[in-house]
Formats: structure tokens, C-alpha cells, sequence
């Protein structure tokens, strides 16, 4: 045989023992899987991909988002959102469907409502079987016909040399903000206000027919009512006032308040190991009980009910094993249900290693101009979570999602700070890490357009995929995945230092006086970044802390901190350079005498946050805290007690907290709820997060260790 035949057939038998190699290894670990980019796995993305049903979701918000006229048996026993998802949780094969009822008060209902232009024509211009949100929530009992009188904005000078009382008062303000100074103040018998958020904004594809949420939240009166007008109402209204026409209109309500229970829905799909964990996903099914929202949050509801559906489908054929985490499902009313729930489950706690919030999940991109914002958890409660979302967000850009029903819009999100009040910050108060998916900018916020029509399948499918198959993958989540996630969390890592350092030069700008303390905030900044980078990485722990997990973690830690080193050299020389031009001295960075006391002194707490004792105490701060404190920026306030754990100190928390709220706007259209350093932003002082936290220990809910 000649070489080149031997050396052809060599290559062939190369192929063919390689091929049978192969199929010896598929064959001893089980099928084998194509890999890619993506971290959770193909099998997985597939299934959940031609399962999820857009249209789904989309009927369940049709039903659920109907305005409706409630029947008295509702409130003393079951919602009808109770009933609808309860049932349906049982009929998609989730275990553990149950109801919970918690106490709430008594909750206010319209039984009847009407508002009449009398003169200088007579039509009517609103009613509970037109549009129910028109009428105010807390609205009291009126039958009158009366004058209107015009009063713009409400401020004091608007007032002057009018006559308003027992007259009905019309302002172009909201309705909550004129009863206080119309009604309480002088005597009208009610208010006409405007009050829709997409109006009041200024969104471009807000409706001028839009009747926005409002309330009326007096506690010292027993009359007075509240109309909400939009745009095109109020400006009608207007131009008869203008014209000198005398306008008078006839308004009829009855209200009562009926005892309230709140419907706490629950359900799960039940691991295999009690011992690894459980996730949970969380939607809000009430926020206003007579007028749902379609979007804000049926769409949420319908999500995670699809997802459910999803989930229990795929593992009942075969086509996903059980889980070994327990993925549970919450629907509430908003906030205070999934606290309620906390408190009476306090064993979840220590059992839930993260959480989903779903939060307007819906909306079409074309009609409400919203794009999907993903809130990453607080520097409080760095998690790898973040980093398994962002490549889910990624997957979904690069992935052809669309529906038979829904839009071919574009994928459009953006992964933001820590944001804002909902479901997800119940569970990052007990430090379990929580996101929150949610849609923004919509036109129709919070008003009597946050209807189906503007809900698109095609975004729900997008967002159920990413929380089905990346909860899938947590519940299933061992040693591999877990250095997959570290290795991902610290790239990230890296990322935010480098993008953190860059926008930190900024605070060497300027004279003097100012160049010291910016390059010592900078440096801080650094140091945030740093710790919240290196807290995501090692959160993978509650995955998996194997062996080979902790060689990992210890091996990227150096490397993080190599680059924290590089970092923050890189500005120490810009730094330099700003004080060379300025021709001053650079100064050594060291401690001031308080910053030296607090730094000895490190708070512990003393009950778990879903505790009767911390419930009791926890309302109690706010009074211990001195009249002259420094207030602390917004979401700083929140951090504060979330960064107590027992091993910082006061003074690690301010720095921590500093390096995350100080000089940054995170809260403003300007910015998108993007992360910017902002030198004219407020900073965070050491001395305000010193008031906090001793006003927590003078409410027994810490106390303070010298170290």
C-alpha cells in the first residue's frame, strides 16, 4: 500500500474511532447536548420556548381586566381573581393551591355615581357603567346640583376673591391634590380634577380621553367627593368658564365600606430535595379593586399563571425532570399581601435563595411607548441572579420570539439599578435576592387606558420564557452550573468596576476645595463596586459550595481584586495629574476622628425581618430620629437596615451605602434609571446613617457592638 493510501486510511480510522468514541461517552453519560453561548441549556430553552403560550396569558388578561361592579358576597368571601387563579393553579397541575385570608380593614366601594352638566347644556360626564375609574376612591355621599368654579392649580393665590364654598371646585391638578385646600380647607362640596400620569407627564401617545387613578385619603372630614375629568372633559368644561357661562352640574354618589379580607393565592411545583432551597415568583393581583389594570398587573398574574402551566406540562410528560428546588407561586395585593405572607411563612426566609417579581409584563411597545426594565437587586443584596438574568436578556435580543396574536416589535429592554417599590423589595428586606421585571414609560399608567388592547402576547411570551426556563435552571442549579455562574458573575464584575471607575473621574472636577474630598469619594466608589462585584460571585454558595466551587471562588477573588487595585491606581494618577494642574498638593487619604469611632462600632440585629418582635419595633424608628438628622437620599433609607449583618461596621455601611446612592441619580426620565455619577446629586452622610441606626437600637431593633 503506498504512503498516500496508508495515510488516507489512518485518517479514516482517525474519523470513525473518534465518532465511535463519541457515541461511547453519549451512550455512558446519557445524551449528549450541543452547547452554546447561553447558560441555561438548549433542552431547556426549547422546551419552555414551544410551550409558552402568548395567547395564552393574553385571554387570562382579557378576563381579568374587565372593570367590574363588585358583588357584596366578594368581599366577606372570595374574589372573583381568587377564584379564577386558584382554579386554574389546581387545573395546570401545580400542588399546594391554597387561599389564604388576612385582615385589612374595611375597603371603600361605589354603589352608585353620576356627574351632570346641567348648564349651559345638559349631558352627563360620568358614571360607574361609563367609565368606574372617573370616580375617586373615598369619594362620601352626595346628592346636590351646584355651581363650578374654576381654581387652576389650587395654590393659595389661585383662591383669591372666589367664593368656593358649597360649590364644586374644577382644577387642573389631580383630584388628590385639590381636595385638601377646596373641600377641607373652604368648604366646596367636591373637586374636578385631571390626573392621569401619561397626561400630566407629557407621553407622547397618552390619550386626551384617559381618566386617571386617584383617591382621596381624608381622615378629617365625612363629605366631599371627587371626579376625574380627562383632558378633553376638562378642557371642554374649561372653555364655558372662560366664556363667561355659568356652569352648573349635578353630582349623585353612594359609597360604603365593606369589611375587607385580603386573598392571598398561592401554589407550587414541588423539588426533590426539601434541603436545596425553594425560588418564588411573585405577581400583585389587586391594587384597585373595582378598576384592574391590564398591564399594572393582570399581564403579570397571567405570566406567571402561564408559566406555571409551562413548567408542570413540561415535567408531567417527561420532558423536564422534577426540579430539586420547590419553585413556588404568589399572587397578592401588591406589597402588603406578599408581607403578609412573609410574616405568617417565616420559615421562607431562610429557605427562598430568590425571588422574581413580575410587575407589568406586558405592555405593547408600539401603543405605550414602554421598553422593559429589569431591576437588578441593591448593593444590600448582591446575587449571581442578576448575571443569569442579563444572559437571559441577551438570549431573548438575539433569539426570534414573536407570537400569532402579538406584535413584531423589536426587543427593547434595559438592565437598571434598583428602583422603586413592589413585590420584590418583601423579599429583599429579609436579604433574598429579588428582580423585578417590569414595563415603563407606559402611556397608559395607572388609568382607565391600561386596557387589553395595549397588552402584547409577544412581550409576555418574551418575559415567561426567561423566567421559565431561568427558574428551571436554578431549581435543577448543582456544582456545574454554580462555577458557570461564578465564572459569569465575576466577568460582570469587571465590567461594573471598570464602567463604575470611569464615571468616578468626573467627581475630580473642579477647584480646589472640591478635588480632595471628590477623589476620596471616587476612590469609595471603587471600593462599592468592588464589594458588590465580589458579593455577586460568592452568593453562587447558596447553589453549590463543593470543593471545587470554593478553589474557584478563591482564584476569581484575586483576580477582582487585582483589578480593584488597577482601578483604583488609575485614578490616584488622574487625580495627581488634576493637582498637578491646579498646581496644589495631593493629600493622603486617612480617617476623621468620627469616621475612626464608627469604624469600632459595629449593630447587629436582633429578630429576623418577618418577626412580630421586628413588626412591633420597626414602627417605632422614625420617632427616635433626632429633628436636625441629615436626610438620607430615597432609596439609601431602604439600604441602611438591609446592610446590618452583624460583621460591618457603621462605618462599612456608610461606605457601602454612599458608594451606591452618594452623588447618583438613579430616579429621573433624564437618565433612564441608568447608574450616573451626578457631582451635583446629593451625597450620603456618615452622620445621617449614624441617626438611623441608633434609632433603630433605641427601637430595640439592633444593638451596637464595640469592636
Amino acid at each position: 500500500m503506498s504512503r498516500q493510501k496508508l495515510t488516507s486510511f489512518a485518517l479514516k480510522m482517525f474519523i470513525l474511532l473518534s465518532i465511535v468514541f463519541a457515541a461511547a461517552c453519549a451512550m455512558d453519560t446519557g445524551e449528549a447536548e450541543e452547547t452554546d453561548r447561553w447558560l441555561v441549556p438548549r433542552h431547556i430553552r426549547e422546551a419552555v420556548l414551544n410551550e409558552f403560550s402568548g395567547e395564552l396569558a393574553l385571554r387570562h388578561v382579557e378576563i381579568l381586566s374587565v372593570d367590574r361592579d363588585r358583588r357584596e358576597e366578594e368581599y366577606a368571601e372570595r374574589f372573583m381573581e381568587t377564584e379564577y387563579v386558584s382554579r386554574l393553579a389546581e387545573q395546570y397541575g401545580l400542588s399546594e393551591v391554597k387561599v389564604d385570608f388576612y385582615p385589612a380593614g374595611k375597603i371603600w366601594d361605589a354603589e352608585e355615581a353620576e356627574l351632570w352638566l346641567i348648564e349651559p347644556v345638559k349631558k352627563k360626564i360620568a358614571g360607574l357603567e361609563i367609565v368606574p375609574e372617573a370616580i375617586a376612591s373615598g369619594s362620601r355621599d352626595a346628592d346636590l346640583t351646584t355651581e363650578v368654579i374654576y381654581v387652576g392649580t389650587g395654590r393659595e393665590r389661585d383662591f383669591r376673591g372666589k367664593r368656593v364654598r358649597g360649590k364644586i371646585v374644577l382644577g387642573s391638578g389631580s383630584v388628590s391634590s385639590l381636595f385638601p385646600s377646596a373641600v377641607e380647607k373652604r368648604g366646596a362640596v367636591g373637586v374636578l380634577g385631571t390626573g392621569s400620569s401619561g397626561i400630566n407627564r407629557g407621553y407622547p401617545g397618552a390619550s386626551p380621553n384617559q381618566i386617571g387613578w386617584q383617591s382621596i385619603r381624608s381622615q378629617n372630614i365625612q363629605k366631599g367627593f371627587g371626579f376625574v375629568l380627562s383632558k378633553r372633559q376638562h378642557d371642554e368644561i374649561r372653555s364655558y368658564l372662560d366664556s363667561n357661562q355659568k356652569v352648573l352640574m349635578k353630582a349623585r354618589i353612594r359609597t360604603r365600606m365593606h369589611p375587607y379580607k385580603m386573598n392571598v393565592v398561592s401554589a407550587a411545583l414541588p423539588g426533590t430535595d426539601p434541603e436545596a432551597g425553594e425560588l418564588l415568583l411573585v405577581a400583585h393581583l389587586f391594587e384597585r379593586i373595582g378598576t384592574p389594570g391590564a398591564n399594572d398587573n393582570c399581564s403579570g398574574v397571567a405570566t406567571t399563571l402561564e408559566v406555571g402551566r409551562t413548567l408542570a406540562k413540561l415535567i408531567s410528560r417527561g420532558i423536564l425532570a422534577p426540579p430539586r428546588r420547590t419553585i413556588r407561586f404568589l399572587w397578592v395585593p401588591e406589597i402588603r399581601g406578599s408581607r403578609e405572607f412573609m410574616y405568617r411563612n417565616p420559615e421562607l426566609q431562610d429557605k427562598l435563595i430568590a425571588g422574581l417579581n413580575f410587575d407589568m409584563t406586558g405592555a405593547d411597545l408600539k401603543t405605550t411607548d414602554a421598553y422593559l426594565r429589569m431591576k437588578k437587586t441593591p448593593d444590600s443584596c448582591p446575587s449571581y441572579l442578576n448575571d443569569l438574568i442579563a444572559d437571559l436578556l441577551l438570549c431573548v435580543d438575539q433569539t426570534f420570539i414573536r407570537t400569532q396574536w402579538g406584535t413584531n416589535s423589536q426587543f427593547n429592554y434595559r438592565l437598571c439599578p434598583y428602583i422603586s417599590g413592589s413585590d420584590h423589595t418583601v423579599l429583599l428586606a429579609a436579604g433574598i435576592p429579588a428582580m423585578q421585571f417590569n414595563y415603563y414609560g407606559d402611556n397608559f399608567y395607572h388609568s382607565s387606558e391600561d386596557r387589553s388592547k395595549h397588552v402584547d402576547p409577544t412581550e409576555m411570551k418574551r418575559v415567561g420564557f426567561m423566567a421559565a426556563s431561568g427558574f428551571y435552571y436554578l431549581a435543577e442549579a448543582d456544582t456545574r452550573e454554580a462555577l458557570d455562574l461564578a465564572w459569569q458573575s465575576a466577568a460582570n464584575g469587571d465590567k461594573w468596576m471598570a464602567e463604575v471607575s470611569r464615571q468616578s473621574a468626573v467627581l475630580l472636577r473642579g477647584d480646589a476645595q472640591k478635588i480632595h474630598s471628590g477623589y476620596q469619594a471616587a476612590l469609595n466608589k471603587i471600593e462599592g463596586a468592588y464589594l458588590r462585584a465580589h458579593g455577586g460571585m460568592i452568593s453562587v454558595t447558596d447553589i453549590s459550595d463543593d470543593a471545587k466551587v470554593m478553589d474557584l471562588l478563591d482564584r476569581l477573588t484575586e483576580s477582582l481584586e487585582s483589578s480593584r487595585k488597577n482601578h483604583a491606581d488609575r485614578l490616584t494618577n488622574l487625580y495627581r495629574a488634576q493637582c498637578s494642574d491646579l498646581d496644589i498638593e495631593p493629600v493622603e487619604i486617612s480617617l476623621t476622628d468620627q469616621e475612626e469611632i464608627y469604624l469600632h462600632k459595629v449593630p447587629r440585629k436582633l429578630f429576623p425581618y418577618y418577626s412580630e418582635e421586628h413588626k412591633t419595633r420597626d414602627k417605632n424608628v422614625i420617632k427616635y430620629l433626632p429633628d436636625n438628622s441629615t436626610s438620607l437620599p430615597r432609596l439609601a433609607r431602604s439600604e441602611v437596615p438591609l446592610l446590618i449583618d452583624g460583621r460591618r461596621s457603621i462605618l462599612d455601611i456608610h461606605r457601602i451605602v454612599r458608594a451606591e446612592y452618594g452623588f447618583v441619580n438613579t430616579s429621573s426620565d433624564e437618565f433612564k434609571y441608568a447608574y450616573v455619577i451626578t457631582p451635583g446629586a446629593p451625597d450620603v452622610q456618615l452622620q445621617s446613617v449614624v441617626d438611623m441606626i441608633i434609632a433603630m437600637e433605641k427601637a430595640g431593633l439592633v444593638e451596637i457592638e464595640e469592636k
